[in-house]
C-alpha cells in the first residue's frame, strides 16, 4: 500500500471528482506534477529488496523452494531453513540445484521485470500536469472482479499497472483536466 497516496485522500478526492473520477477500492491519489522521476540505482535497489523478499518466501514456501505458493511456514524449521541458504554474503546458490534453481531464478526474473515496468510507467508520468495518480486495491483478478475493465473506456484513463510488491493493487494514471482546490 501507498501512505503516501493514502495520505492525499481527502486533499484530491475533489480533483477526482471534478473529473469524473471514481475508482472502487481507492487507496490514494497523487498529483504526478509533484513527483520525480526515480534514478536508475533507485530502482535496482528496489529490485534488490524484492529479490530479497523472494529469496525469504522461497525457504518459508510449503513445498520448499515455491516461491509462487501461496501457503507459508514461520517455524523455527523455516527460520533454521533461512539461516542456511541466505548468507552475509547474499543467497547461497551453491546449495540449491535443479528444479528449485530454476524456480527460484525464474521468481527472480519475473520480479525484476515487474519492479522495472512499475517504474518506467511512474517515471514517464512523473513531473507532468494534469495526470493523477490512483492508488487502488483492484490489481490482478480483482481488475475483472470488481469491472476494472469499464474504467479503461473512461475518457480519463491513461494506464494502468499492477503494484510490483501487491499485485491485488494497482496503480491508475489518469488524465485530469481542472487541478483546483
Amino acid at each position: 500500500m501507498d501512505l503516501g497516496a493514502y495520505a492525499n485522500i481527502k486533499t484530491l478526492e475533489d480533483i477526482a471528482m471534478q473529473n469524473g473520477i471514481q475508482v472502487p477500492r481507492l487507496r490514494g491519489y497523487r498529483l504526478m506534477q509533484n513527483e520525480v522521476p526515480l534514478f536508475e540505482d533507485e530502482i535496482k535497489e528496489i529490485e534488490s529488496s524484492m529479490i530479497q523478499h523472494v529469496y525469504e518466501w522461497a525457504c518459508r514456501s510449503v513445498p520448499k523452494f515455491y516461491p509462487e505458493s501461496n501457503l507459508h511456514e514461520y517455524s523455527s524449521r523455516t527460520d533454521a531453513t533461512l539461516k542456511k541458504y541466505i548468507g552475509a554474503s547474499g543467497f547461497r546458490w551453491e546449495l540449491i540445484h535443479g528444479k528449485a534453481r530454476k524456480r527460484l531464478k525464474f521468481a527472480i526474473k519475473k520480479i525484476k521485470r515487474a519492479v522495472r515496468k512499475q517504474y518506467e510507467v511512474f517515471n514517464k508520468y512523473a513531473g507532468r500536469e494534469n495526470v493523477l495518480y490512483i492508488h487502488a486495491r483492484i490489481g490482478g483478478n480483482n481488475w475483472n472482479y470488481f469491472e476494472g475493465y469499464l474504467l479503461e473506456k473512461e475518457p480519463w484513463f491513461l494506464e494502468k499497472i499492477d503494484d510490483c510488491f501487491d499485485d491485488t493493487y494497482c496503480d491508475i494514471y489518469a488524465k485530469i483536466n481542472n487541478v483546483n482546490f
